[in-house]
């Protein structure tokens, strides 16, 4: 389960951030880290560079340069630095906002956390600071040196180890670097064409951003308000044809997640899911859904009832 809660952590602002993260790999710059993802900054898709400023590194040694897509996000509480190579290798780092301040991404924080993925690896799931069982294992700091909110420009330092859990493998990044990364403070609108609606505990909530990518075989899909402090978000197989499925727990192979704020986080628990229409030619999804959910760290429910979306996916 810590494993499960380390993947969690990476994704602090819903399923978002791991999204947009996921997103440079389809051209994208992130609107918050971004994840995401998914996923930071942009959002609006294009082709091309998305190489804001320099971010570099060396894992385990080997000299490393997100020459494809460098993003970052301030919002909701949070700072999320991302930078994506055309190797394929991600590194992404998600910090509970203290402005210029000297980060520990520990293997027991739940506030902090450092990742790296490895697309071009057979498995793909990432390594992350909060997934080893001790300071031997994982974990380091990220020192950001200098934001410029005028110009929305962020700059630091990053040294730390990633662990994996399901293989015990690992990752050392050291002489880590972001210099003059862009950053955003809110999500870009949703397409006009996209829907993204449900009730919680009875009362409407009517998404302002609306995202969904193919990330490595699933649908991510969420909706949130502008500053991803609000977010309801659904996972589900590409492959997924219409008809009624079972929503589970997180990790399960049907599961949603509900952020009412940057500080808590619930996963569902049981709920349904009805896809009405999936054309996987043009990426556009339809379908309806509920679930209930739980906190993560805590006893709070939600109740999440007709809930329904319309959109193209990544």
């Amino acid at each position: 389960m810590k494993g499960l809660l380390a993947t969690i952590s990476i994704c602090i602002f819903g399923l978002i951030a791991c999204q947009k993260e996921l997103s440079f790999e389809n051209g994208l710059t992130p609107p918050i880290p971004g994840t995401g993802g998914t996923g930071g900054t942009g959002g609006t898709g294009g082709g091309g560079s998305a190489v804001t400023g320099d971010f570099r590194a060396k894992i385990d040694g080997v000299q490393w340069v997100a020459d494809k897509a460098a993003s970052a996000g301030r919002m909701g509480g949070y700072i999320n630095i991302s930078g994506l190579g055309i190797d394929k290798k991600t590194i992404t780092m998600t910090l509970k906002d203290s402005g210029v301040h000297q980060y520990s991404v520990l293997f027991n924080s739940a506030a902090h956390a450092g990742a790296f993925t490895d697309s071009a690896l057979a498995n793909v799931n990432a390594f992350a600071t909060n997934q080893g069982a001790d300071q031997t294992q994982s974990g380091g700091v990220v020192n950001i040196t200098s934001i410029d909110s005028v110009n929305k420009k962020m700059s630091g330092t990053f040294s730390f180890k990633v662990y994996r859990m399901m293989d015990g493998q690992s990752r050392n990044m050291t002489e880590g670097s972001f210099t003059n990364i862009s950053y955003s403070t809110t999500l870009p609108p949703a397409s006009s064409a996209d829907t993204f609606t449900v009730k919680i505990g009875g009362v409407d909530f009517n998404a302002i951003s609306i995202f969904g990518i193919n990330a490595l075989g699933n649908l991510n899909l969420s909706g949130s308000d502008a500053t991803a402090s609000k977010t309801v978000g659904l996972n589900f197989p590409y492959t997924t044809v219409p008809g009624n499925y079972i929503i589970g727990p997180i990790g399960t192979t049907y599961f949603g997640q509900y952020n009412p704020n940057s500080t808590t986080f619930y996963s569902s628990t049981v709920g349904t899911l009805q896809i009405l229409s999936h054309n996987t030619t043009t990426k556009r999804i339809r379908g309806n859904f509920n679930f209930t959910a739980s906190e993560l760290i805590g006893t709070g429910s939600a109740i999440l009832t007709q809930g329904f979306f319309a959109l193209t996916y990544q």
